[in-house]
């Protein structure tokens, strides 16, 4: 299992565990003390992981809240893609 933590600027913390199969993500879970509205969307990101390519991780994370309504507090959409990253280079 690959994991990594990232302190956001400003308090928030942001973790990720994964593994990979191949060239692909799975058993994708992240967590940690930020706040998104529906509180299901982390749900719908990590299925959205669960599968992909490796190298498409930044594309694949900007799709799902490009076509999702999802309302992010005291994140970033490139938040969720640099832990991830960090978790894949664990």
């Amino acid at each position: 299992m690959k994991r990594a933590e990232y302190k956001i600027p400003g308090g928030k913390l942001l973790a990720a565990e994964l593994d990979v199969e191949g060239d692909r993500m799975i058993g994708v879970k992240i967590t940690g003390d930020f706040f998104m509205h529906p509180e299901t969307s982390i749900i719908e990101l990590e299925k959205a992981l669960e599968g992909s390519p490796t190298a498409d991780l930044e594309g694949t994370v900007k799709r799902f809240f490009r076509e999702n309504d999802v309302t992010l507090f005291g994140i970033h959409v490139e938040d969720f893609v640099k832990v991830v990253r960090m978790a894949l280079e664990s």
